[in-house]
């Protein structure tokens, strides 16, 4: 009984080494993922709704890209190709976003009847409404960002500060 348990045991163990972070089958190529999270914080203040990218200059890593979004607390869980829990160990820039549309001006007209003009001019304020970003914009870019971590084994939780709190019009790329 016992031999059959400390088989059994090392099979598990043999099993959930080769599937990586978190028991998951990775795609051929990608490295191994360390559990990771990071916290991201604007003037010492959690950054909800913010997107985090880490970049990095390694080919191997870079084409791994990975993302996380911020929750109420400032905290993004991190994944790697968008859909595998953790990261490769690495040195990262890490690039912070934040974008929505700026507040209707006019939110009482919403759900007017169709086809009244009510509705034309809730349409046009909405359609001039602009794209906010809430980052400064040295922050949301890869060549410009300040920020940096180095994602170690054994180390699970990264903090950065995104600098000063902003509003302004965000550079789109189609304009």
């Amino acid at each position: 009984m016992t031999r059959t348990f400390t088989s059994f045991a090392a099979l598990l163990l043999s099993v959930s080494f080769i599937m990586g972070c978190g028991g998951q089958r990775l795609p051929d190529g990608m490295p191994r993922l360390y559990p990771a999270s990071i916290e991201v914080t604007q003037e010492g203040t959690p950054l909800e709704g913010a997107t985090v990218t880490l970049v990095s200059d390694d080919l191997e890593l870079a084409r791994w890209g990975p993302t996380g979004v911020t929750d109420a607390s400032g905290i993004a869980i991190l994944q790697t190709d968008g859909a595998y829990k953790g990261v490769p160990l690495g040195t990262y820039k890490v690039v912070v976003s934040k974008r929505a549309m700026e507040p209707h001006p006019n939110p009482e007209l919403a759900g007017a009847d169709r086809g009244t003009p009510e509705e034309a001019q809730y349409d046009r304020l909405d359609k001039a409404r602009k794209v906010l970003s809430y980052v400064e914009s040295q922050f949301g870019s890869m060549e410009d960002t300040p920020l940096a971590i180095e994602v170690v084994a054994g180390q699970k939780t990264y903090s950065v500060d995104a600098g000063k709190k902003v509003q302004t019009a965000a550079a789109l790329a189609n304009q």
